[in-house]
């Protein structure tokens, strides 16, 4: 290798590290929730001790009938998130809405900036019966 290649490959990887760990994170498997998304979970508590089935949104979902879960290494699981929420977080700067129904219809329960509820059962919305997703941030 010529002097000048190795001091490229020297100088060029270590920026290469800084800007790939940087780099903002899409998604909050393992009962994590980034900042600026909001993320919906099938098991209590986030998922902490449960199989991980999780997804997490930055705009408005009005039918959820055509999500699906994503298991805690980033593959789609194939399940179907439509009426199986049973916990949320909200990390974006405004405050979010859970419905029974789509099109935002139905009861429903909101949660606000930076909050989360580890079990949605004593929420109007309940467990298990989330159809759409509105955030509030205009």
């Amino acid at each position: 290798m010529r002097l000048s290649s190795l001091m490229a490959t020297l100088v060029i990887a270590p920026v290469a590290a800084v800007l790939l760990a940087s780099a903002p994170a899409e998604a909050s498997p393992r009962s994590a929730c980034f900042h600026g998304r909001v993320c919906l979970y099938a098991g209590s508590d986030f998922n902490r001790g449960q199989v991980d089935l999780w997804r997490d949104f930055v705009r408005d979902d009005v039918n959820m009938a055509d999500d699906t879960w994503l298991r805690w290494d980033y593959t789609d699981s194939s399940l179907g998130m439509n009426n199986d929420t049973t916990s949320a977080r909200n990390r974006v700067g405004c405050p979010v809405t859970l419905w029974q129904n789509p099109y935002f219809t139905g009861a429903h329960s909101t949660l606000g900036p930076g909050t989360g509820d580890g079990l949605l059962t004593n929420n109007p919305i309940g467990d298990n019966r989330a159809s759409s997703l509105d955030i509030w941030c205009r």
